[in-house]
């Protein structure tokens, strides 16, 4: 893994630390089930980035009372294709699981289904998300917005979020096919682990916090990221914060700074767009997956630029690494991960797995 130190961890022993984690920093027994869900599969498909490395700032919102640990999320009104929830100030990863569950289920009779959530905080992994409509045989979108972060083009402050956005679609074979981006240069999370190994991003297009350019991951983190793609991921991320803020009655951009701030407070609600799309509206559900796989396959076996043993479908590498840890019940962390969250166990009070 990049050459960085790391260590290896039980699957099972993983789950229950996270667990005792959340429970231990506010949340609910149940709450706490569902968003260690979401953190596993992280580390279970080797997206470190959104795993226990990433826990830490949901712990911190639950200790200080920004996240309402015991919250559960509530249908604040719906039509035979939309649904509005509010996520009551509580975990994201549970009010994005019950959009995806509503979407999937309204797509199947209104052959599409927008929910938009509001209200509410960091969803985390997004792909995580779309997959759960996919592996339902629905086509899923999430929009997230979130903090600001990124830099527009043209520009050196911080006034978008990475926004992440997320695409599932089922195909011929058991597991979907997975798109999950930042709108950003890099993603946060990347920028932040690249931060506690003292090494350099290039090409996040970052600047310090004096607005000059800088490659070095603990600049940029003062500073700001760029966007994806100049223009294009600039224009991106601002559609991203327009679908999951003003869409949702959620804030975006600069109104997001308090989650940055440790102290305690009320805080402006994320919001979440989700969509399912049904393909049996539209034709054969059957024939959809089959052309899927077909044009996937298509791609993956097309002509290879020298060098390159193998052109991969997006996902499909995390999937691998996912039934690789599943097989072996364990997954790899890096080390500095596990120094800063047992630091985290510490203050909680929660004992670290030998």
């Amino acid at each position: 893994m990049n050459g960085r130190p790391t260590r290896t961890i039980a699957v099972a022993t993983l789950r229950d630390f996270m667990e005792r984690l959340l429970v231990a920093a506010g949340a609910s027994a149940e709450n706490a089930r569902d968003c260690a869900g979401v953190f596993l599969e992280a580390d279970l498909r080797g997206i470190t980035l959104q795993g226990l490395d990433h826990m830490s700032s949901m712990l911190r919102s639950l200790r200080n009372g920004k996240m309402a640990g015991a919250a559960r999320p509530v249908i604040a009104c719906e039509t035979a294709a939309t649904v509005l929830i509010d996520g009551n100030r509580g975990p994201g990863q549970v009010a994005a699981i019950l959009a995806c569950d509503l979407a999937v289920k309204k797509a199947r009779k209104a052959g599409t289904c927008a929910v938009a959530i509001r209200n509410s905080s960091d969803g985390f992994m997004v792909g995580y998300y779309v997959d759960r409509i996919a592996r339902e045989g629905m086509i899923g979108f999430i929009f997230s917005d979130a903090p600001p972060l990124v830099r527009p083009h043209g520009g050196v402050e911080r006034i978008l979020g990475t926004n992440p956005l997320a695409i599932g679609i089922p195909t011929g074979g058991a597991n979907p096919m997975v798109f999950d981006m930042a709108t950003s240069a890099r993603s946060a999370s990347r920028v932040r682990q690249a931060a506690y190994h003292n090494e350099d991003i290039p090409g996040a297009e970052g600047v310090d916090s004096k607005g000059r350019f800088s490659v070095k991951a603990t600049e940029v983190r003062d500073g700001a990221i760029g966007p994806l793609g100049g223009a294009k991921g600039f224009g991106l991320g601002m559609i991203v914060a327009l679908f999951s803020g003003p869409l949702t009655g959620s804030a975006c951009g600069k109104a997001l700074n308090p989650w940055f701030d440790p102290a305690p407070g009320h805080l402006p609600g994320k919001g979440h767009l989700v969509i399912a799309i049904n393909p049996a509206a539209f034709g054969d559900e059957q024939d959809f997956r089959m052309n899927v796989g077909a044009y996937l396959d298509k791609v993956r076996h097309s002509r290879k630029a020298p060098g390159v043993h193998e052109i991969r479908i997006p996902g499909v590498r995390a999937g691998m690494t996912c039934e690789q840890s599943l097989r072996e019940g364990r997954v790899t962390l890096y080390e500095a991960i596990w120094d800063n969250i047992k630091k985290v166990a510490h203050d909680l009070n929660v004992t670290v797995p030998a």
